[in-house]
């Protein structure tokens, strides 16, 4: 079968053998980064100006290539060097404490590897061994000078997954006292998933028929955890909480793991939230996830199938913004992807970055279908979308039975007219409601600093961010 081109990764037991298929090449067995965008791989471009000359003086069309200025006429792009110079040389780190000011005390609910620490501490911080991964934390939490934080060895300890022993890896601050592993030079948390995570705690709050104890969340696409871990720990503070991150790509699924053994501890992972390893796309099927090959413990894939029958009060989303060409080839009756070509604008570097920021998988009118498979009637999926591409978001929402409640649009910069991107509010449809549009959200004034408005966003959510004002 020759290849076609089709929109997405094609689902199936292939859609996670890679985490991002068709990004790197496989010539020469080396370390080649994505197809370049310019020339698609093809290596040479069209020379406009020999092309016109040459017609010109031929009196005929004619067609003349050359090297392609982008990728130095090897039809694909060098990996991030950053990320790569990370994995290779840096060690592990955990990041200081915020900066905040002296009376700020750390919204609840407190992570479970600081009540740890504190606990010890409490009784005999002789206790506090050198070289444990509590040790580092402690060190990181009280750094007072302007280093990044403190760098760890490269040693697995079993009791503590959540500790940044492999190279490259970083153990951040991400709301109130809980952390998030992350890579130098890969995809990390942004303003995007703060807001999505702050949005969606706002709209369920506001909703009568949540005032209950018990909340199921499901988070599509959930990456490294951040806005999962975001949502899971506002809502922690109100309610008995099942939530549950679909993520494909295995080593973000990986991290994600690791950093709720620091939030909530090893033995709630799996109980209270749980990541699964697989192609949310696949949830339209009664036992999503059964035939495909990730790596999950099947008592938490049994105790998602339990709660989505139930359907869930709150989804979350945060699609990747732009479009990719795959092409296909039939391999022993299933579709491989062979090549992955951006068609806006260029492909990252890094792997990791690469399905985060591009449509491998699906774009926000999957996330939308997805959604309205598992959405209880009075629950709300709450999305954030590229303003470009607020059309599609009204597309998909109308397509998959949804509409928009709420838009909440963000710029950048208040000295912007341009708006940036938006957080939309989704329900079933009833009737012909309204969309309400909200003013924009401005993230930082013209002198560069947060704005009032956004700050206070920041502290709700556990971040100090008015001492900086």
């Amino acid at each position: 079968m020759s290849n076609v081109v089709e929109r997405y990764v094609p689902t199936g037991g292939f859609a996670l053998v890679s985490d991002a298929p068709g990004w790197k090449s496989d010539d020469k067995q080396q370390k080649s980064g994505p197809t370049c965008w310019k020339c698609k791989g093809g290596k040479e471009i069209v020379d406009k100006k020999a092309s016109r000359k040459e017609a010109k003086e031929s009196k005929k069309k004619a067609k003349v290539s050359k090297k392609c200025p982008v990728c130095d006429g090897r039809g694909f792009l060098n990996p991030k060097k950053q990320e790569i110079e990370s994995l290779a040389a840096k060690q592990g780190m955990i990041t200081r404490r915020r900066r905040c000011n002296p009376d700020w005390i750390d919204h609840e609910p407190k992570s479970f590897a600081m009540k740890e620490l504190e606990a010890l501490l409490q009784e005999n911080s002789s206790l506090l061994k050198k070289g444990q991964p509590l040790y580092f934390l402690q060190q990181a939490n009280s750094l007072k000078t302007k280093d990044e934080g403190v760098s760890v060895p490269e040693e697995k300890f079993f009791e503590y997954p959540w500790f940044p022993c492999n190279k490259g890896e970083q153990l951040c601050n991400l709301v109130g006292s809980w952390r998030i592993l992350q890579r130098v030079g890969s995809h990390r948390w942004t303003t995007d998933d703060i807001m999505t995570a702050y949005v969606a705690l706002q709209e369920l709050d506001g909703l009568d028929c949540f005032q209950r104890n018990d909340v199921r969340y499901i988070d599509l696409g959930c990456g490294n955890g951040s806005v999962l871990q975001m949502t899971s720990w506002g809502l922690l503070k109100k309610h008995a909480l099942k939530a549950f991150g679909i993520e494909a790509r295995s080593e973000a699924a990986a991290l994600a793991r690791r950093s709720l053994t620091f939030n909530i501890g090893k033995d709630a992972v799996g109980e209270t939230i749980s990541v699964i390893h697989g192609d949310f796309r696949d949830l339209e099927r009664h036992e999503p996830f059964a035939n495909e090959k990730g790596n999950n413990i099947q008592s938490q894939v049994e105790n998602f199938y339990k709660e989505k029958a139930k359907k869930f009060d709150l989804v979350t989303g945060t699609p990747p913004y732009f479009q990719v060409d795959f092409s296909v080839k039939e391999d022993y009756g299933e579709k491989v992807v062979t090549k992955a070509v951006i068609n806006q604008g260029g492909m990252p570097s890094s792997i990791q970055s690469a399905p985060a920021r591009c449509e491998f998988r699906g774009g926000v009118e999957e996330y939308c279908k997805a959604a309205s498979r598992v959405l209880s009637d009075q629950g709300i999926f709450v999305v954030c979308e590229n303003w470009l591409n607020n059309d599609r978001v009204y597309s998909g929402a109308e397509n998959a039975g949804l509409r928009i409640k709420t838009v909440y649009p963000v710029k950048g910069k208040s000295s912007r007219k341009e708006i940036l991107f938006a957080v939309y509010v989704l329900k079933f449809k009833e009737g012909e409601g309204k969309t309400e549009v909200k003013k924009p959200i401005e993230v930082r004034d013209e002198k560069n600093k947060w704005t009032s408005s956004y700050a206070d966003i920041l502290e709700k959510m556990g971040i100090p961010a008015r001492h900086e004002l």
